[in-house]
């Protein structure tokens, strides 16, 4: 490339680079560029897409009456906005246009929101006293910004239409009752009642002229956002979950806590969206059909919120009814549904049906005459502890009854210890001489489990506790805190709970106390009660931190009252030197009495195990001496 070549290229370049900065523009320029687009984004954020089209056609009609050709360019904007809204909406375009607006119903109980576009609820807020932790506002069952509810079909030729696409214009308005009607036209219509009783919403939906076309896949969604309003969100989030009524079926839930999604292979009676205490229910008088899909959403990275919902149900035009309330029971049951109830868990089974039909009976009972709730717990143990009296003293009789086998059993362990079989029968053997069964002690216990279970489910799930407070604690629905550590201990948190302390240590005392009146086991690979002792108050130091308060405090009361019939017991009832003379007069008739049926069935289990070990230490040696010979 020659001198001349290069200089013009380079010539070339100096232009080219001249020219783009002479045409760039400047930053005032770029400023109000982006400052445009902001606010053109803006406008599109804040209006609908139906009102982003009636705002496009105003502003056409507008130019085009500056243009002087008023009426015909004016007409031409609405025809094209007609045929807009035709071409997205098909049949439905009509309904789409109006001013979107609130309209809400309430009572002493709840404040419902309902919204034009779209006319279903959009915001549930109690009014019945029921306030967010440590704040005055009212509890909302769902955030509205994140939440939706939909009913929605396929159009031929569109796609999906719903509610939330339509404007439902308000014809009466009232407290109790709201008729809105999205117009589509002569003589077609989609018409809303809803009707406000207590904690419930009756919507009944019409489609007037249009039935028909929204019969293709129609659906009933809705999904929703729970904000925090409980103390702990650990705690808040491990009772809130999707539960629901399948027919034919018992009441089911997804898990607590956790993400997790079903289809629903059976048709569906309702359905609810539980936040620990309070619930948004969604029911219908017409089951929905099969193949419903629902969902826990596991708002993991954010602490703002405690669950998301998620729903999607088939839908044949039905009444919906909606309850938006707190989990209690009575008001629950006033729906009418088949096991609305038991959205509040009070466990399974056996442990289920004693909180439904034993300790409800007796709360309520003690609650008619007491009004502090920490007292009501103090009561409910005693009554409960006082019921179970005769169980703990048949169970303290059966300790002390080994205890003083206990030189005996030892010895036969020491001199047998080689010899299973042959421990197992002389040990054996004592019992039924002397009239003790090592079982006696084991099924007072087995009687007690279902009270103590039940009355872990039962303390979380009353909501009568939330929000009341009892010495230290500021609500004994949620943890209690006598000190706020400035860090967080994995699997324990970052707060020490009162109640929490004082249940372990009672517990620790009650267990050496019990411990101490037990034969305890000697033998090798038996596991070291002494151990387990230590360690279970000190584990459940981490497991009930973060527990509602009343609970560790009914476990604590319990365990006292247990150590104080211990005591009381041991001292003013048991006569260690009678139940001794007992046993021995036992020991004495052994011969003339006839062996008990389940100590008789040990000794032929015992003897029958000897049997089979000797003929296979037998074969073993038949084996052994034809290899020999061979």
């Amino acid at each position: 490339m020659d001198r001349n070549t290069l200089t013009g290229l380079v010539l070339m370049m100096l232009l080219l680079l001249g020219y783009q900065w002479y045409m760039a523009p400047s930053e005032e320029e770029i400023a109000a560029w982006e400052a445009q687009e902001k606010a053109a984004l803006a406008a599109a954020d804040s209006l609908s897409q139906a009102a982003y089209l009636e705002a496009e056609a105003q502003q056409t009609s507008v130019a085009a009456m500056q243009a002087g050709d008023d009426e015909a360019i004016a007409g031409d904007s609405s025809a094209a906005l007609d045929a807009e809204l035709r071409r997205r909406y098909g049949l439905f375009g009509p309904g789409v246009m109006g001013t979107d607006r609130d309209v809400v119903m309430q009572n002493d109980q709840v404040r419902v929101t309902f919204n034009t576009r779209g006319g279903l609820p959009v915001a549930a807020t109690l009014n019945d006293g029921y306030t967010r932790y440590g704040s005055d506002e009212p509890v909302s069952l769902w955030v509205r910004e994140a939440s939706e509810m939909d009913v929605s079909w396929e159009v031929p030729g569109v796609g999906r239409v719903g509610f939330n696409d339509l404007h439902f214009a308000p014809i009466s308005e009232g407290p109790q009752q709201v008729v809105m009607e999205s117009r589509l036209g002569a003589n077609r219509a989609i018409r809303l009642v809803h009707r406000l009783e207590g904690y419930q919403v009756f919507t009944d939906i019409s489609f007037v002229g249009v039935d028909s076309a929204t019969e293709s896949d129609r659906t009933f969604t809705w999904s929703a956002l729970g904000q925090r309003n409980e103390k702990g969100l650990a705690w808040e989030r491990q009772h809130s979950a999707i539960y629901y009524l399948e027919l034919g079926e018992e009441r089911d839930y997804l898990s607590d806590g956790q993400e997790k999604e079903e289809t629903l292979e059976s048709e569906l009676s309702w359905m609810a969206f539980k936040q620990n205490y309070f619930s948004a229910m969604v029911s219908s008088p017409q089951p929905f059909a099969a193949g419903g899909q629902i969902a826990n959403v596991l708002p993991e990275e954010d602490t703002t919120y405690v669950m998301g919902y998620r729903a999607a149900l088939p839908y044949d035009g039905q009444p919906l009814h909606f309850y938006f309330g707190p989990n209690d029971l009575d008001e629950l049951e006033a729906t009418g549904l088949e096991e609305a109830g038991r959205i509040i868990d009070y466990g399974w089974w056996i442990f289920g049906w004693v909180n439904r039909n034993v300790i409800l009976n007796v709360y309520g009972f003690v609650a008619k005459y007491i009004g502090n709730m920490g007292l009501i717990i103090l009561v409910l143990t005693l009554v409960i502890k006082s019921a179970l009296f005769p169980v703990t003293w048949k169970n303290y009789m059966s300790s002390a009854k080994m205890r003083l086998l206990r030189p005996e059993l030892n010895e036969i362990n020491d001199r047998l210890k080689d010899d299973s079989m042959e421990r197992q029968k002389e040990t054996m053997e004592l019992y039924r001489k002397t009239g003790v069964s090592p079982m006696a002690g084991c099924i007072p216990g087995l009687l007690q489990m279902p009270i103590l279970y039940a009355m872990f489910r039962f303390f979380p799930s009353n909501i009568d506790l939330r929000g009341q407070s009892f010495l230290w604690a500021d609500d004994l629905g949620a943890f209690d805190s006598i000190l706020n550590l400035p860090f967080n201990i994995p699997f324990y948190g970052a707060h020490v709970s009162g109640f929490t302390l004082l249940m372990a240590s009672s517990m620790f005392i009650y267990m050496r106390m019990t411990m101490a009146n037990q034969s305890m086991p000697t033998q090798p690979g038996m596991p070291d009660m002494k151990t387990i002792q230590t360690i279970m108050p000190f584990t459940m130091l981490f497991f009930f931190n973060g527990f509602a308060s009343g609970l560790s405090m009914y476990y604590f009361t319990a365990n006292v009252v247990s150590i104080g019939q211990m005591l009381t017991i041991k001292r003013f009832f048991i006569n260690e030197e009678k139940i001794k003379a007992k046993l021995d007069d036992n020991r004495s008739k052994a011969g003339a009495r006839k062996k008990p049926s389940f100590m008789e069935r040990l000794q032929e289990a015992a003897k029958e195990q000897e049997k089979k070990q000797k003929e296979m230490e037998r074969k073993k040696n038949d084996s052994r001496a034809k290899r020999k010979k061979k």
